[in-house]
């Protein structure tokens, strides 16, 4: 073996002898000690991010509900949606639309701010109301001229007009062709029943009917206006007569009981004079005094739709809009819960 040879073997047993050397150092300082603290790469720390998501507001065009009345109260408030600014035309109604009134809506011990937050939600609902009402009509009287014009009407709006002449009792069966039916008195009969319903008077009747939303029907079946059905499966029995031949219709919504309303104004019989008197302009006080078939009680019943109008200062709605949008988003809307309805 040559001395190169031995050389390079104790070279490698000396250097295995040291590394099993500092194996036993580190092993014996990590149990002293503890373990080293080895130098990490730098690091930037993630910023600080606090998330929060507020509960979306209602958009404009679709209902909501909420949990309680200091929710509703707090949702007006918020909103900045103000009377006394609507009454001045300074401000439009924004679209918020109430699918049903809080539970808790009677509870109210501020009657002056609850007189307040029902006219805050059914004002809009009126106006919505109409607006839908206003758009049928438009297109009714446009199509109405053209048969008076002896022009040939194109089958879809021939189609549409004798669904709508059906829908206001105009009509009476599928096979009449609305060029023909609807040619002279039909049509302007048709023209005097699509048509909107003072905001003053429905808004008295309302306030009539709901008792203010305080009502059992109001409250548990969005019923507002107080309409009858002889269908007892569609309505609620009066609690004290709960054996009787009628029932005040539910409805799924409040907006769809102020559209019941004002189809049963345009359609039943019992209102012809309301209708003639709206077509030839009538004030929502002259209006009201046509009503004596609404109610058991007649001409009362009139005169006290009269009186709120007067003592609420109704009529300073008549002109009132609903704006082009619904509300500046915005804010911790935290308790506020909007519920889509179908």
């Amino acid at each position: 073996m040559s001395a190169s040879t031995i050389a390079s073997g104790t070279r490698r047993r000396v250097a295995v002898v040291v590394a099993a050397l500092c194996l036993v150092a580190f092993q014996v300082s990590a149990l002293t000690f503890g373990p080293p603290s080895w130098p990490l790469p730098a690091r930037s720390a993630p910023p600080l991010v606090r998330v929060v998501t507020p509960a979306p507001l209602p958009d404009g065009g679709s209902e909501f509900t909420v949990a309680s009345s200091a929710t509703l109260l707090r949702l007006y408030e918020r909103t900045a949606y103000d009377l006394d600014t609507v009454r001045a035309g300074e401000t439009d109604v924004p679209r918020l639309y109430l699918a049903a009134l809080p539970a808790d809506f009677g509870e109210l011990e501020d009657v002056g701010a609850r007189k307040e937050a029902f006219l805050r939600t059914v004002l809009p609902l009126i106006l919505r109301a109409n607006d839908e009402i206003a758009i049928v009509r438009t297109r009714v009287s446009a199509l109405l001229e053209k048969i008076r014009d002896d022009e040939p009407l194109r089958r879809a709006d021939a189609r549409w007009l004798a669904s709508i002449a059906r829908q206001y009792g105009v009509i009476d069966t599928e096979d009449k062709d609305p060029q023909a039916a609807l040619s002279g008195a039909a049509g302007r009969t048709l023209l005097a029943r699509v048509d909107t319903v003072p905001v003053p008077l429905a808004l008295a009747q309302a306030i009539v009917e709901s008792g203010w939303g305080r009502s059992r029907f109001a409250l548990e079946g969005s019923a507002i206006y107080g309409q009858w059905t002889w269908d007892k499966a569609q309505g609620i029995a009066p609690s004290g007569a709960p054996d009787a031949a009628h029932a005040v219709r539910a409805f799924d919504s409040l907006t769809d009981s102020v559209r019941g309303y004002m189809h049963n104004l345009n359609t039943h019989p019992a209102y012809r004079a309301f209708r003639a008197a709206r077509a030839k302009g009538a004030s929502a006080r002259t209006l009201a005094g046509t009503l004596t078939r609404y109610s058991e009680r007649g001409a009362v019943y009139g005169e006290e739709l009269v009186e709120i109008i007067a003592q609420n200062d109704l009529e300073s709605f008549r002109d009132a809009r609903l704006g082009a949008t619904n509300i500046e988003r915005g804010g911790a809307w935290d308790d506020l819960e909007s519920v889509p309805q179908s």
